[in-house]
């Protein structure tokens, strides 16, 4: 059945191509990029004065390259980034996701190892997102989603098929399917439909995540499992904003509630935002804000803090850190 279902893109992919793509001239590109993310903090998550102290961490750094050959009307590519952790004893060039696929006036096809479309709404709208923070699980973070968010925010997808519409006036759809990688390989698959709309600064929308009874095949889901996000951000002149509600039914029926807001000035970001968590280990509430100067277009420098009062907890963890982030990127064509 799976072999059937990958053959039947394939040829959906040949038959997507337009006639106009063959006629004009190809154009191939090439984009090489970094991103390197350092941070020193302190924290306390136990109240324990043996357990408290000071962490240097790499907030994972990557190195990537984007490749594509086409045209106007439409391009085959593949995206590879792998991690590049800068502390010793980190394994240099291991793969956070490499994918790859076609985009033409039908839309966008892509297939391989990625974020799925659950959990990019919440990484887009976290200004915290790969810091040193109270985490989604409610302990300490150096990367991934800030308090507020659930873990389905974080990690990366096998074996994806994922399909983005056109915009129509603004509407743009998502589709997704995930095959389980047990062995030997089994007809099992998740799956995820979405939607959003997007209009002079403003995007709302919606995703729903499903895996089977067998497998909890989406990143961070259990077997038999399903959660539903919606969104919303907006961006005006000189401030940003954003919250996101998720529903997961992960075992234990839980809503994570997150709202941010960043106000912009000439070379300084001031970022805040509150995370709820009702039900679940990691109950409570956590407050995350921050302050970056960018020195210039392409690296910053921050201060920040990240503190949560769980109910599991007589404690409430905090952490504090100052981090720079350095980014860089040449392309070729």
């Amino acid at each position: 059945m799976k072999k059937k279902i990958l053959a039947l893109l394939c040829l959906v992919m040949v038959w997507a191509l337009p006639s106009a793509l063959q006629a004009k001239e190809y154009k191939p590109s090439v984009t090489l990029y970094g991103n390197l993310r350092y941070s020193i903090g302190f924290q306390d998550m136990t109240g324990l004065e043996d357990d408290e102290g000071w962490t240097a961490e790499d907030n994972a750094s990557r190195f990537g390259i984007k490749a594509s050959h086409g045209n106007e009307y439409g391009k085959v590519f593949i995206h590879l980034q792998t991690g590049s952790p800068s502390v010793d004893g980190g394994d240099a060039f291991t793969t956070r996701f490499f994918f790859g696929g076609l985009e033409c006036e039908y839309g966008k096809l892509s297939f391989g190892r990625m974020s799925n479309a659950y959990k990019m709404p919440g990484v887009k709208i976290d200004p915290f997102y790969d810091t040193q923070t109270i985490s989604s699980t409610g302990g300490f973070g150096k990367s991934g989603a800030t308090y507020g968010l659930s873990p389905a925010t974080n990690s990366f997808q096998n074996n994806t098929v994922q399909y983005v519409t056109p915009n129509f006036n603004g509407f743009k759809f998502v589709g997704s399917i995930a095959f389980d990688d047990g062995k030997p390989l089994e007809n099992d698959m998740a799956w995820l439909a979405g939607g959003s709309y997007s209009k002079d600064g403003l995007t709302v929308g919606a995703v729903y995540a499903d895996s089977p009874e067998t497998q909890g095949i989406w990143a961070k889901f259990d077997p038999d499992s399903e959660a539903v996000r919606a969104y919303a951000s907006y961006k005006g002149d000189g401030w940003k904003g954003g919250v996101s509600y998720e529903n997961v039914n992960n075992g234990d029926d839980v809503n994570y509630f997150y709202v941010t807001g960043t106000a912009m000035m000439k070379k300084t970001d001031v970022s805040l935002s509150v995370g709820l968590v009702d039900g679940g280990s990691a109950e409570g509430m956590g407050i995350t804000g921050g302050v970056a100067h960018h020195l210039l277009d392409n690296a910053k420098i921050y201060a920040q803090a990240s503190w949560a009062d769980l109910d599991m907890m007589d404690h409430a963890p905090y952490v504090f850190s100052v981090g720079m982030v350095y980014n860089f990127k040449y392309t070729a064509m």
